[in-house]
């Protein structure tokens, strides 16, 4: 047997804060998502610009050193095919220049090579450029020294071959980069369709977010209408009772007053007139004496009918003794009407209460302890009241046939308990008592006091 609690307010069941969750969640999800995206799409084109404009520089400082190996290799060729009158030493000068040029490109192209090109090709490169100035340097040293000759065979052999050697070093890295460039261009490649891979997954995680956040709205949305007709149909249904009882209240009292009141006060009333004639006649007064004492009990009926009546209507033990002392003698009173023994207890400082709130916790124990007595068939109850520093509990047990024995039907009050401690902003449950029956317990906020 499960409890039912009562939520304290309905904002409790409202769907607001899921739907602006909800809302919140997408949009999140969507910034989210616009953000890496924008992210990595700038930061992949930003190293393709960057790779791409290196490998541009590079290649051109390339080709100015493959140019520059094709002049020494012209200018190898003129001045060694005897068609010149000039003397070998004369070329000295135009070699140095070219010198000055090539060492000025290697040197920039040192500073643009890609990351990935091994050390070992940039050493080769330069390696081949000392040995190419190397045999030149000693085909002049020749020249000067009057051995034309000599300069002539080391200019044709040994600085032709170096010079062959360099152009090849430089064929060699131009196909490199352009091989880079080409695996360069397939990793952006690789990476772009990564990236529309990880932006469809986002989408798609987004969709179901999406469907999550609305999935969770449409069920919220969807307990918060069954809790609400389920709340309208109660007020409905104890709208309806509160109707039937004022009906039933004002039958009542209408018969009550016809009949027991209106009875005793008519022969109040004939009992008055013979006591007038007999007092204006020779009556004695010791007949009198006894008629006007007939009276006199007529009188205190009817005071004492009205006295119950008030009490049923109002208690008015609770304005003039508090709570706890009204609780103890209603327990007591239905103790001695039911013949069930009921245990009271109280702890805490009950008096000072709310006007309300004391007369809505002495109504639900009238209403607890009416069903006890009618629909549990119980032979032993107990009633506590307690309060802390900001609650007051109450709890009636009892070992009768409990909620599965039906004696949680809704014509039972247990309706206008519920909205009794709604009113209070409290709760209410019903559930197994210890004593083997039906526990009810209510529990409302007060101020600390």
């Amino acid at each position: 047997m499960s409890d039912a609690v009562l939520p304290d307010t309905a904002a409790r069941r409202s769907p607001v804060r899921w739907l602006v969750l909800g809302v919140l969640m997408a949009a999140l999800i969507v910034i989210a998502a616009s953000i890496y995206a924008r992210v990595e799409v700038r930061r992949l084109r930003d190293e393709q610009v960057a790779l791409t404009e290196r490998h541009r520089l590079d290649t051109l400082q390339l080709i100015r050193i493959d140019n520059n190996v094709a002049t020494i290799e012209d200018t190898l060729r003129d001045m060694t095919d005897r068609r010149e009158p000039y003397p070998l030493s004369a070329w000295q000068q135009a070699f140095v220049r070219l010198r000055v040029d090539l060492d000025q490109a290697l040197t920039r192209e040192r500073a643009l090579a890609p990351v990935a090109r091994p050390a070992t090709q940039t050493r080769q490169l330069d390696e081949a450029s000392r040995r190419l100035w190397a045999a030149v340097d000693r085909g002049f040293a020749a020249a000067r020294a009057g051995h034309d000759e000599e300069a002539r065979a080391i200019f044709t052999t040994d600085a032709t071959s170096r010079q062959a050697e360099l152009t090849h070093q430089v064929s060699q890295l131009l196909i490199a980069n352009t091989r880079a460039d080409d695996e360069g261009t397939a990793r952006a490649r690789a990476v772009y369709d990564a990236v529309d891979r990880q932006i469809l997954w986002l989408n798609v995680g987004l969709v179901a977010a999406l469907l999550v956040a609305g999935g969770t709205v449409v069920l919220a949305v969807r307990r918060s209408i069954i809790a609400l007709q389920q709340v309208s149909a109660e007020r409905r249904a104890l709208s309806w009772r509160m109707i039937r009882l004022q009906e039933d209240v004002q039958a009542g009292l209408a018969r009550e007053l016809h009949d027991e009141f209106g009875q005793v006060l008519t022969a109040l009333g004939f009992g008055l007139a013979r006591t007038r004639r007999h007092v204006e006649g020779t009556t004695p007064a010791a007949t009198v004496a006894g008629e006007l004492a007939e009276l006199q009990d007529l009188a205190k009926q009817v005071l004492e009918g009205i006295r119950q009546r008030s009490r049923a209507l109002h208690p008015v033990v609770l304005d003039d003794f508090g709570l706890e002392h009204a609780l103890r003698s209603h327990v007591e009173l239905v103790g001695r009407q039911s013949g069930l023994p009921i245990e009271a207890t109280t702890s805490g400082e009950l008096a000072g209460l709310p006007t309300e709130t004391a007369t809505h916790l002495y109504r639900i124990l009238q209403e607890s302890l009416t069903n006890v007595v009618r629909h549990a068939g119980a032979s032993e109850v107990a009633v506590s009241a307690t309060r802390d520093a900001t609650r007051v509990t109450l709890i009636v047990d009892d070992d009768g046939r409990g909620v599965e024995g039906g004696a949680a039907s809704p014509g039972l009050g247990l309706t206008s308990i519920r909205e009794r401690a709604a009113l209070m902003g409290g709760t209410f449950a019903m559930g197994p008592s210890p004593l083997g029956g039906t526990r009810v317990t209510v529990s409302v906020p007060v101020p600390p006091g």
